[in-house]
Parts: structure tokens; sequence; C-alpha cells
């Protein structure tokens, strides 16, 4: 498999970035992002969550966050805070929560290389990246304009979503871009187990974390409700998750 040589660059104040992806929509991309950003937030780490899914923005939604961004005179934006976590979204720049972002993928691409680049992170130890789903050009754009220390894929156990998760695992091995792990959404009755196994096995990757499905979990999601720190099953789960993901390189 060929490699896209690339020259990536880093972002003034970010030690690491880390990058969440999924090749399947609906897989829980964004709450693996948003709650493993808060875990690494609670372990003391200065943390930043950009949410790249410009069209579908959730993580305000999922974190109880209302705040309207504006920005400044210079067109800097400062992002909005909570729990410790500094985080930029579309959904803090659209006027109401169900407006459409209707851009074509180059205005895509430059709005978010603009918002990462733009936003006022200040010194931050990590800042993760939740990637919108599948292959669009703005993802491509991130991953060929930013040095992402590594990428956290997230799947379902089902056989479909294995395939979509393995198309994404070779995108990124394209652009040779480390993969630290995998982590299984959504596991149970519903949609079985062993397909995250089956990928992990196949390409050499860590299973970094096995998360069920639970109602309760939705139900926290669709509230704004930090389900991290209000089930001690998902905060035991998110805790290995991040300490396997900070263990693999330094943040000073």
């Amino acid at each position: 498999m060929a490699v896209v040589k690339l020259n990536p660059q880093t972002v003034p104040g970010i030690k690491k970035m880390i990058g969440v992806l999924s090749g399947k929509g609906g897989s829980g991309k964004t709450f693996v992002a948003t709650n493993l950003a808060l875990m690494l937030a609670k372990q003391g780490y200065r943390v930043g969550l950009f949410d790249a899914d410009l069209s579908s923005s959730d993580t305000f939604h999922m974190m109880g966050i209302t705040t309207r961004l504006t920005p400044s005179k210079d067109n800097k934006l400062s992002p909005a805070e909570k729990y410790g976590v500094k985080v930029m979204a579309m959904a803090g720049l659209c006027g109401k929560p169900d407006e459409p972002v209707m851009w074509r993928g180059p205005i895509s691409s430059k709005i978010t290389q603009q918002l990462i680049r733009e936003t006022i992170w200040g010194e931050l130890d990590l800042l993760i990246i939740d990637f919108p789903t599948g292959t669009p050009d703005h993802a491509i754009s991130i991953l060929q304009q930013f040095l992402l220390d590594g990428i956290v894929m997230v799947t379902q156990p089902q056989q479909l979503a294995a395939l979509d998760t393995q198309r994404a695992i070779n995108m990124v091995t394209m652009l040779d871009i480390p993969i630290m792990g995998l982590v299984e959404n959504m596991r149970g009755e519903i949609f079985g187990e062993g397909g995250a196994r089956q990928l992990t096995e196949r390409n050499n990757l860590t299973l970094l974390g096995s998360i069920p499905l639970r109602k309760s979990i939705a139900t926290m999601c669709d509230k704004g409700t930090a389900a991290v720190f209000n089930s001690d099953e998902l905060q035991m789960i998110f805790t290995k998750i991040a300490r396997s993901l900070v263990e693999t390189f330094v943040v000073e």
C-alpha cells in the first residue's frame, strides 16, 4: 500500500493532537471523542476538543454547552469551556441549533483549517479532533495539513461496521499517521460483539476499550449530561482508554 508523503504543520501552543475517526456514521465517534477529552482533563491535562464534523456538530449538545461564539475584531475565536475542556464547534457559530451547514468541499476545508488555526486555544497538552464520518474533503485536509500524533478508531461490533472501519484504517495508513488503537462502541445484544477484535488482530492494533450499549448512555447524551462523570462503568472504561493513550507518548 502506497504511503502519501506529506509536510504537515503543528499548531502553536498545542503539544499533541489526536484524531478520533470512524468509517461509519452513527458509531458513536463524537461520544468517544467527548468523553475521552473529559477524562483526560480530569486526569490533569490541558485539553481542547475540536468538532470537525461541520454539518453534524453535536459536541456542544452532548456537553450541555449553549454558548454562542463571536469572532473578535481580528477574526479570532475564543472557544467555549466546560469541565476544564476548551471546545470549538460549528454549533457555537450557527444562529440556531437546527441551522444547516451547506458548504461544498473546498469551503469546508478552508473553514476547518481556519477554525483550528485561529481559535485561541492557549497552551494545551492535547487537542482532540472529532473527525467527520468517512473521507470528505475537510477530513482529508486535516490529515494532510496538521501533524497528528495519532488516531483513535471507533467502530461497532457488527461486520458491516468493521468493513467501513477497515477502509478508514487503510486511509490513515496510506497517510502514514500512527493508529493508537481501536474503541468498540455499542457492544451487546443488538449489534453483537467480536468485530473490533477481528480488526485489531488483522491490523496488529490495540483494542483500547469496549463500550456496552446502554439506554442510560443515550439518555445522558440527549440531555447534555457528561456521561463519563455519571456512570462508574463508563468512568472505568474511559480511564483505561485515556491512560493507554498518554502512555504511548510523553505529555510534559
